[in-house]
């Protein structure tokens, strides 16, 4: 985890209850895309459990919202259920069967601003032997969502705070993927220019450097700054493609309105999914579009009763 050093020392110290036996408190870590949130508080929870006797799960709320549906996933993931259950069971169950667990688990919920229930943050702080660990992009506004007592339990424990990283940063980032790969062919000078067009965004700066590469290397040619900008594009799909793939049907729904209008107003598009998703509310419908807009998978022009989305081909 090139510097993240620290960030690793706060998280790891913040998880240091569990190696005595005691309960911790709940941690979130937030930081903008591409900053290495996920990347840490996986590396740290798996040093955690190699050293001691803890149950771990890890959760991606964007692709799974709902309370039962977390649980099930976690217990799931932490190989303390089978997933073929022959039917659903209630969220109070699942909740059980995680107390009862021979190990505490730690409950890693990753963007977990999208959890649906609200209340769900509150229950985990409640139960025995769960220690979450909320990843989010902007803790005051995930804070803001919870009622009074959640966020001010939430505010007891630790806040980790992640920011972009530096050109020098990713370069550094980038040098160790290609060492680590024993990558060659590699000029002068296009690190730094893959670095400077990541602009922060080491998810991005990896996927620019693949692409590079590959298209190098299927060219026989060398990897040359030039090359970047014919493959940045190229890149940014692979991250599209792999955000869509991790949207649930209300995303996607929006996503594949806006790409068939190839450009439409927010009035216009909050009518066509009314008829589709007549429960969800403007606030509801307006965050799922951010989330569509944050990931890239589609573009927003002007704001409040002028706001327009276009598809990500119409707005090139």
């Amino acid at each position: 985890m090139p510097h993240r050093d620290a960030t690793l020392r706060q998280l790891t110290s913040a998880l240091d209850p569990l190696r005595s036996d005691q309960p911790a408190y709940p941690i979130c870590l937030s930081g903008p895309t591409g900053a290495g949130k996920t990347a840490v508080a996986r590396f740290a929870v798996g040093e955690l459990q190699r050293e001691t006797a803890v149950n771990t799960a890890h959760v991606d709320c964007l692709r799974t919202r709902s309370r039962t549906a977390i649980l099930e996933e976690a217990l799931v993931d932490a190989g303390l259920k089978s997933r073929s259950s022959p039917k659903a069971e209630a969220s109070s169950s699942l909740l059980a069967q995680m107390e009862e667990a021979d190990s505490p688990i730690v409950l890693t919920l990753d963007e977990a601003e999208h959890i649906e229930d609200e209340h769900l943050p509150h229950v985990l702080f409640e139960a025995d032997g769960v220690t979450p660990i909320f990843v989010v992009h902007d803790y005051e506004r995930f804070a803001a969502r919870l009622d009074s007592a959640t966020a001010s339990r939430l505010r007891t424990g630790p806040h980790i705070e992640l920011s972009r990283y530096s050109q020098r940063e990713l370069v550094d980032i980038l040098e160790a993927r290609i060492d680590a790969g024993d990558l060659s062919g590699i000029t002068d000078g296009t690190i730094e220019v893959i670095a400077d067009t990541a602009a922060g965004n080491a998810r991005e700066a990896i996927s620019i450097l693949r692409e590079a590469y590959v298209k190098g290397k299927s060219e026989d040619e060398r990897v040359t700054p030039a090359l970047i900008a014919d493959v940045r594009e190229p890149a940014m799909e692979s991250i599209r493609r792999y955000n869509v793939d991790r949207l649930d049907t209300p995303h996607r729904l929006l996503k594949h309105m806006i790409d068939d209008a190839g450009e439409i107003t927010a009035g216009e598009l909050a009518d066509l999914f009314e008829v589709e998703y007549p429960d969800a509310d403007g606030h509801d419908r307006r965050r799922y579009l951010n989330v569509l807009v944050r990931y890239g998978c589609i573009r927003k022009k002007g704001s409040g009763r002028g706001t327009r989305y276009l598809s990500i081909a119409e707005a090139e």
